[in-house]
């Protein structure tokens, strides 16, 4: 085993396996951009393994299709002569415009299979191959590809210098093109992020701002190369680079915002707090447990608050950690079903605002931590039993909130995608789920104690009257939480 035995490779092992740079340069770019896309995916609300599939699928398909792109426009028949040569890509000749189209087709395909958001998922994904392109472009200059005019050898007199030996080409020095392309590459995509966490944005912007700019740089790019592909008379990086920094640049201005799919968001609601005002049948049973294993203890309005948003099972830990919960949290629902006519009923203008949800046709439902049968009889006891045909309750899942799973029920059973739902809530755990689910939060404020823990909390939007949804539903919005 012997590292860097010639200029090109990297590895040799043996006499027949072989580790050149060009792939260790492009795979380290593709491995580093997988988890930029990954990790900023998460936070948009996607699983990590989304991105595992759209790595491994993507990335074949786009050395497949940068490749036959090359051989395309490269050599055609000289390839079609011998077929086995279009394999060899370890002597070089990709064409990442073919490896573009060829991985966008992919996700494409994958988001229409997934139903998820072709706009979103590429948004997130294509800056990434910013990153993926710049450090690929150092495979080029070990193939001693990718190179300009010749030029005197004081061009390289100063920070140029270390390139200086590697761009000394068939008798002349070169002008480094792989090195500005890999450079501005990085800047891109250091300004396409910057652009995506200020203001207010189009759909798409990051793939859009990604055609503009590598469009903009890979024209420039190409007119100072002299290993272009050509067409005839033309280079067809520049003209596929006319096509990208048209679609980019008329995206960034909105002229594709009718063509992008906005269907109505699916609005999903928390119950306790949020629909109903169950708050009196709330403290009623927690106190009727406490005061047979705490008896005389006397809870402060902060604290019984605080019954509000945690679990039944946090909250008994929390007061009585030596006791057996689930005895207790039986004990509580024993009673609070008793409770439910007696004390729960719906907050003002609720009814009128699902009135407008059903005659606008938006598809809604309850995501919440109670159990189906007590969601039930609340509604019932509100008069809100005929709303609602989607109903996710505590037995369907595994993680509380603030975890994501019960959002993400909710907005699948309903038919909806994560970058096209709204969960109104009114605890911070609530604006928490739907931040980690990557849907767009509404906190319903009820309770002045607790307003400043929502405020802190940064929900979307934050609401005093439930008639407030159907103004904010009435707005152009992106009904994400996040995208960064």
């Amino acid at each position: 085993m012997q590292f860097f035995p010639s200029r090109e490779i990297f590895l040799q092992i043996g006499d027949n396996i072989t580790i050149r740079w060009y792939a260790v340069c492009i795979l380290t770019g593709a491995v580093l951009a997988y988890l930029g896309a990954q990790r900023q995916g998460r936070k948009a609300g996607y699983d990590g393994e989304i991105f595992d599939d759209i790595f491994i699928g993507a990335l074949a398909c786009g050395i497949v299709g940068a490749r036959l792109w090359y051989c395309l426009f490269y050599d055609f028949k000289g390839y079609l002569s011998n077929p086995i040569s279009i394999i060899q890509i370890w002597d070089g000749g990709l064409a990442i415009h073919g490896g573009v189209f060829a991985g966008a087709l992919f996700i494409l395909i994958y988001c229409r299979k997934k139903n998820y958001s072709f706009w979103h998922l590429a948004e997130i994904v294509l800056p990434w191959v910013l990153i993926g392109q710049c450090l690929g472009r150092w495979g080029n200059f070990a193939n001693q590809e990718c190179y300009g005019n010749i030029v005197d050898e004081s061009y390289y007199d100063g920070i140029l210098s270390f390139l200086k030996k590697g761009m000394y080409i068939g008798g002349n020095y070169r002008q480094p093109m792989f090195f500005y392309e890999s450079t501005l590459c990085l800047l891109g995509f250091i300004l396409i992020q910057l652009y995506r966490r200020t203001g207010k944005k189009v759909r798409g912007c990051g793939m859009f701002a990604y055609l503009a700019w590598y469009g903009a740089i890979r024209f420039w790019i190409e007119g100072q190369r002299t290993d272009s592909l050509m067409i005839g008379p033309f280079r067809i990086a520049q003209i596929i680079s006319l096509v990208f920094m048209a679609i980019g640049i008329a995206g960034l201005l909105g002229l594709f915002e009718k063509l992008i799919d906005r269907d109505k968001p699916v609005v999903i609601f928390d119950l306790d707090g949020t629909l109903l005002d169950t708050r009196p049948a709330i403290e009623a049973s927690f106190l009727h447990v406490f005061e047979q294993y705490l008896p005389g203890r006397q809870f402060s309005d902060e604290e019984k608050a605080g019954f509000m948003g945690p679990t039944l099972q946090q909250t008994f830990q929390q007061y009585l950690p030596d006791e057996d919960t689930e005895k207790l949290v039986e004990e509580y629902r024993v009673h609070n079903r008793k409770m439910q006519k007696e004390l729960v009923k719906a907050f003002p203008h609720a009814k009128e605002m699902l009135d407008y949800l059903k005659a606008n046709g938006y598809r809604y439902g309850i995501a919440s931590s109670k159990t189906t049968e007590i969601i039930k009889l609340g509604l019932e006891a509100a008069g809100l039993q005929d709303y609602f045909d989607v109903i996710v309750g505590v037995e369907e899942i595994s993680k509380p909130k603030p975890d994501k799973e019960v959002i993400v029920k909710g907005y699948q059973r309903l038919g909806g995608r994560l970058d096209n739902a709204i969960y109104v809530g009114d605890v911070v755990s609530d604006v928490e789920a739907a931040r980690n689910a990557g849907v767009y939060s509404i906190a319903f404020s009820s309770n002045p104690i607790r307003e400043q823990q929502l405020i802190d909390a940064k929900p979307n939007k934050l609401i005093h009257d439930l008639k407030e949804i159907t103004d904010i539903l009435q707005e152009d919005h992106r009904w994400t939480s996040n995208l960064m």
